[in-house]
């Protein structure tokens, strides 16, 4: 009999260390896609840019040349597909790590993040059918559709309002909700701000997502001290 409970125990003991070590290393791969994603943002907006066949352009110069390239039109939209969902992913995972101080901020940064992600990657789709229709239509085909969009669809402003609100406010709010809750200091903030101001004011090109990689790198970097077990053991 004390065989028998002897035994019992040193397998229960042995599970339970095992489950330790499955739930540890879970939480680990977790937390490392948390810290990697504003990098993979970075290089995926350098794709994204890179195959843009019309950079910087708008109206019937810009559905002339994706009803030209459908090529590289792909590659470009789906670079900048997950390059938008990595760039918003961490306002969502961030969250479990604040506690007490910035909570709250957790919450509402989660909630921004959510909304973002679930509007924004997914308007990448429409280059591809703007790409089809010219295709089909020719370009005054392309443009009769999105003017009559315009003019007919009110529910499009409030679909593309929260992705825009998640690319601008995501990635700042992340940065201030570990700073309140006294995770990361002042410099995470500035890096992603100097990392969003590089994607806009290069409007768009490779070479300025390549700086806000750098920028995001450095975002990264405050994101793995900040979700440093260590930190969070109590």
């Amino acid at each position: 009999m004390t065989t028998l409970a002897t035994s019992t125990t040193a397998t229960t003991g042995h599970d339970a260390a095992g489950a330790a070590g499955t739930g540890s290393r879970a939480l680990s791969a977790r937390r490392w896609f948390l810290v990697a994603s504003p990098v993979l943002a970075g290089l995926f907006a350098v794709v994204g840019a890179y195959f843009d066949p019309a950079p910087g352009l708008e109206g019937r110069q810009l559905y002339e040349l994706y009803t030209a390239e459908h090529g590289p039109l792909q590659l470009k939209s789906l670079g900048f597909h997950w390059a938008y969902a990595f760039w918003i992913a961490p306002a969502l995972l961030v969250a479990p790590y604040v506690r007490g101080r910035g909570a709250w901020l957790a919450n509402i940064t989660a909630f921004i993040g959510f909304a973002g992600m679930t509007t924004l990657p997914g308007l990448l789709f429409s280059d591809w059918y703007d790409s089809a229709i010219g295709k089909v239509h020719g370009v005054d085909g392309v443009v009769a559709v999105n003017d009559t969009m315009g003019e007919l669809m009110w529910g499009i402003p409030w679909f593309v309002t929260p992705g825009i609100a998640g690319l601008m406010l995501a990635l700042p709010l992340t940065a201030i909700t570990l700073w309140r809750a006294r995770l990361v200091t002042w410099w995470a903030l500035a890096a992603v701000v100097a990392g969003f101001l590089a994607f806009m004011l290069s409007n768009i090109t490779w070479w300025g997502c390549l700086i806000t990689t750098v920028c995001f790198a450095v975002f990264a970097l405050a994101l793995h001290r900040a979700t440093d077990p260590a930190r969070h053991a109590a």
